[in-house]
């Protein structure tokens, strides 16, 4: 599916001045008198009139000078007007070459047993599982979040040791839910030209750090795409005999998906999760934008070239 979209779009208006230039064209022809002039050779002026460059008279689909030049000058005006709106050109295409971030809720609450044999076990099982199901040669980065994000692993593409450090990593001593922190810190973690995903997996609200709607800007104009994946059954589940029921702000999940190109999904079950993670590993649509505003001003100005070799050749007006 392709979508045209305009950065400018209120320069859009000055399109409308067209059909009256059409109109003004053609009243001014009524009004301009036609030359007569005296000539011997009537077979030359015919050719030099009609244009003949090369021994015959021109008969193309713009022979006639007045519609050939207004069409021409329309066209240029609209390419311009359309240059200077910002057209850009929305497309998927096929992508397969994502680098990843991995970015896992560390809190307290992850060890809530809804999940065998807790979420943060699930959140970590399904992760080691993702890591053998993406393309050959993705990097994969990891980020744990509690009340701060911590860089567990920069990106790499050494699976052993990415599954290695999943498995070391537990629950952090501290309180809260930093889900901002945990896009920021994400984000930074890329350098390379490649396609970049972080895959947020959490059980809770933001409560600490960096408010998530401004990290979800910084992800967005850093090209990051946000899967977001919100961890708990409706029942809950027990920390240490204390009866947890997890509130999870899915519309901040939502918005932090839809705002970066990404999907945001609601999980039960390990098996879900897994089929989360396939689902994620697997995708190779991705929606780019292509400005053409240059291509449009650049034919623009080829063909203000053409009408200038048109009105010098077959175009020609005798003096």
């Amino acid at each position: 599916m392709v979508e045209i979209t305009f950065v400018n779009p209120s320069y859009l208006w000055v399109l409308v001045i067209v059909p009256f230039m059409s109109i003004i064209h053609f009243l001014t022809l009524r009004h301009s008198k036609s030359a007569v002039i005296k000539f011997s050779n009537f077979e030359a002026i015919q050719r030099v009139a009609r244009g003949d460059v090369l021994g015959e008279p021109y008969k193309g689909l713009l022979r006639n000078k007045n519609i050939g030049l207004l069409l021409l000058r329309a066209v240029v005006y609209c390419l311009l007007i359309l240059s200077v709106a910002g057209t850009t050109v929305v497309y998927n295409t096929n992508v397969s070459n994502f680098d990843y971030v991995l970015a896992i809720d560390a809190s307290s609450s992850m060890l809530a047993n809804d999940f065998s044999p807790t979420r943060f076990d699930a959140a970590r099982e399904a992760s080691m599982a993702f890591v053998s199901v993406v393309p050959p040669g993705a990097n994969i980065g990891i980020v744990t979040f509690a009340s701060t994000a911590i860089t567990d692993l920069k990106p790499t593409s050494d699976s052993t040791e990415i599954q290695n450090l999943l498995y070391n990593i537990d629950v952090h001593q501290s309180g809260g839910t930093a889900i901002g922190d945990a896009l920021v810190t994400s984000t930074n973690l890329f350098s390379t030209n490649k396609s970049k995903a972080i895959i947020l997996i959490t059980d809770g609200q933001n409560n600490v750090g960096t408010d998530p709607y401004t990290a979800t800007d910084y992800a967005k104009k850093n090209g990051v795409v946000v899967h977001s994946i919100g961890l708990a059954t409706k029942e809950g589940g027990n920390i240490t005999n204390l009866n947890i029921v997890s509130k999870i702000d899915e519309g901040l999940l939502q918005d932090i998906s839809q705002e970066t190109g990404g999907k945001f999904f609601m999980v039960d079950s390990l098996v879900s999760l897994n089929d989360v993670f396939k689902e994620i590993a697997t995708a190779t649509k991705k929606p780019l934008a292509l400005n053409v505003s240059w291509i449009l001003l650049i034919s623009a100005i080829v063909l203000l070239g053409i009408e200038w070799i048109m009105i010098n050749t077959i175009y020609k007006t005798i003096p």
